[in-house]
């Protein structure tokens, strides 16, 4: 054997040059400073990317106008998300890196720089999942290196920066608590004087939340038992019609009296201030406004539907919402883009929208602000979200309803029902329990919240209103969820009022199709603060005193879809409806439909082209081109509102 003393070093180099890139040189520390320098490398490394995440989200929301789908408070949760999340696999890395002599510094910020990739690249939806995870590679790799090559300075580094990175996120949450809370002073300071003896209004809406499935309206299951109850008390209306299939449009027309294709409202559009808003022209009244919001998704501070709410609860402040802020813990834990939902949510057996507010958070924050004492009227606007998909119920309701203990299928048929299984198909009843337990929960909530207003007195001088902004469909015409069709599941919703000695008691039934549209008209009146020039429409309250019918036409409109498959309706472009003595035409881009309601509020059998019906479906495409236009120039024009 050659003895090794007698080797030249260039003989052993290339040797050397591998171990070196396996194990980076390494300034000697071990043991507890080597836990600590772990430690702080990943809390870093997260205050860092959260930061990062924080400045890509402020240019895309105050350079280019995005809406960011995020709380106002993303500029402290983001980086506090990547710390929870860093800090235990830290913990334990740091661990195992003092008994394991190979494992070094270097290999550990490379775990987490790879993590940090995945979460910033995410922010981009068009970068391929392969392409994130194969970038986020090689931005490790460099980042091993460059530590191993500078070791010694980056932990010197680490050491001065961490706190001052850190300190950030108390001064954030203080700066946006602040601003919050300075806006809303001026708000109230704004607030014109009231009319004596003005009277309060609350306006709840029950989002996704269809007449049919409920028992005020026929359903033969139990999930409305309290607002059967509350219906007594004033009018009920047994065809009211939704504007729109879906949240922001139809909230706008409720909010100014305007149809959805008069508003910009839309998928990435929010309502601008073209027209002024119910809560606007009763702030001017002397009404104090506030909001209580459930939907973030469409109905957040960034929808425009804010405007004229002197306080507007819509995000939560919750561990929740935190995670639901950074792009990582997004898509680990709250389903952001899909990524994990096969991982995750269903070892936890979880579906709910991470931070979501349920029908009690909402009853209980309006409590709350109640609770606080007002001088002047109220107009408080609350939005209830549980009926909305995933469908997730209280177990005890779940368990009075039916409702297997097994994942939803919300996931697989929130757009159609082609990419079901046949056992599926037929377990369509699964998500339809699920469904009409939300709308108990809802029930049972509102059944709670009018009890204790009824013990305080709160509702001696109230005008309450109850509706939804749109239903749902399951299964009905081959469709499942909703926005994606006008058909009378999408479209027929509840709508119940009641007001001491301005709307008759008794449960007064009313059987005239109505619209939504007409809604903040009949809240204007009934309150004396009537504004015709600003909030048009027609009020309903000649339907209970005896008198005509309102001349609004029952008009509901939706614009081509995001993201849906081609087989549905709304897929192929806008679509618009317009009913009138019974009869529903609905104008598809390349057909038309016309429906009986007179019967049953379904869409049975489609009559266009039928012997006899020729004359009517003409009449009712010359009255819905004249309210929206031809069907080519309201095609052109609707593209030119989704891309401005």
């Amino acid at each position: 054997m050659i003895p090794a003393d007698t080797i030249p070093p260039e003989a052993v180099a290339p040797s050397r040059a591998v171990d070196d890139l396996l194990s980076p040189p390494f300034s000697g520390r071990g043991g507890r400073g080597l836990a600590r320098d772990v430690l702080l490398a990943a809390v870093w490394i997260a205050l860092v990317t959260g930061w990062l995440e924080v400045s890509i989200l402020g240019v895309r929301k105050l350079v280019l106008g995005e809406v960011i789908s995020l709380s106002q408070h993303f500029v402290w949760m983001a980086p506090l998300a990547y710390v929870m999340l860093y800090v235990p696999p830290a913990l334990a890395l740091a661990a195992l890196a003092t008994r394991m002599r190979r494992l070094r510094l270097p290999h550990l910020v490379a775990v987490f720089a790879f993590l940090s990739a995945v979460g910033v690249g995410s922010m981009f939806p068009r970068l391929h999942r392969l392409a994130i995870v194969v970038l986020a590679a090689g931005v490790a790799v460099q980042a091993a290196r460059l530590v191993a090559s500078r070791e010694v300075g980056f932990v010197r580094m680490l050491r001065r920066s961490v706190v001052p990175l850190a300190a950030v996120i108390p001064i954030g949450a203080w700066l946006v608590f602040g601003t919050l809370w300075a806006k809303e002073r001026r708000a109230v300071a704004a607030v014109g004087s009231a009319a004596a003896g003005a009277p309060n209004v609350l306006l709840i809406i029950l989002d996704t939340v269809r007449a049919a499935s409920m028992g005020l309206y026929g359903y033969d299951r139990p999930t409305t038992p309290n607002l059967e109850r509350l219906a007594r008390r004033g009018v009920v209306f047994d065809r009211a019609l939704s504007t729109s299939p879906w949240t922001l449009p139809s909230h706008g027309t409720m909010f100014t009296g305007r149809y959805p294709h008069e508003l910009t409202a839309n998928y990435r559009t929010p309502l601008d201030d073209r027209f002024p808003t119910l809560a606007e022209v009763l702030v001017e009244r002397g009404y104090v406004t506030a909001g209580f919001v459930a939907n973030p998704f469409y109905a957040s501070y960034e929808h425009g539907l804010d405007r004229g709410f002197v306080h507007y609860e819509d995000y939560p402040v919750t561990l929740g919402q935190t995670l639901n802020s950074a792009s990582l813990t997004a898509l680990l834990f709250a389903g952001r883009a899909g990524f994990s939902y096969n991982l995750f949510r269903r070892a936890l057996d979880n579906f709910e929208y991470f931070g979501r507010k349920n029908a009690d958070d909402i009853s209980g924050d309006f409590l709350s602000w109640l609770d606080a004492g007002r001088e002047a009227p109220y107009f408080a606007f609350l939005n209830y979200m549980d009926a909305h998909v995933p469908y997730t119920p209280p177990a005890e309701l779940a368990s009075e309803f039916g409702v297997r203990p097994s994942p939803p299928l919300w996931h697989r048929i929130t757009r159609n029902r082609s990419t079901l299984t046949e056992e599926e198909r037929r377990a369509g009843a699964y998500d339809r329990n699920r469904y009409d337990a939300s709308i108990a929960a809802i029930d049972r909530s509102l059944g709670a919240l009018f009890d204790t207003l009824e013990r305080r007195g709160a509702l001696e001088n109230t005008l309450v209103i109850i509706t939804s902004d749109h239903g749902e469909h399951l299964g009905e015409n081959g469709i499942y969820s909703h926005a994606n069709s006008l058909y009378m599941p999408n479209l027929h919703v509840p709508l119940l009022l009641w007001m001491p000695g301005r709307v008759p008691e008794g449960g007064l039934r009313i059987a005239e199709m109505v619209t939504l549209r007409s809604l903040p008209a009949t809240i204007l009146e009934l309150v004396g603060a009537s504004d015709e020039r600003r909030i048009p429409g027609a009020s309903l309250a000649p339907l209970w005193r005896g008198g005509q019918p309102p001349a609004d036409p029952l008009l509901a409109s939706v614009r081509q879809g995001i993201n849906m498959t081609e087989d549905l309706p709304v897929a192929r472009g806008d679509l618009h409806s317009l009913t009138e003595r019974e009869l529903q035409f609905i104008r598809n881009p390349d057909s038309e439909e016309l429906y009986d309601l007179s019967t049953v509020m379904r869409n049975e059998r489609d009559l266009a082209g039928t012997t006899g019906a020729e004359h009517r479906q003409a009449e009712l495409r010359a009255a819905l081109e004249a309210l929206v236009g031809p069907r080519s120039e309201t095609a052109a024009g609707d593209t030119a509102r989704r891309h401005p």
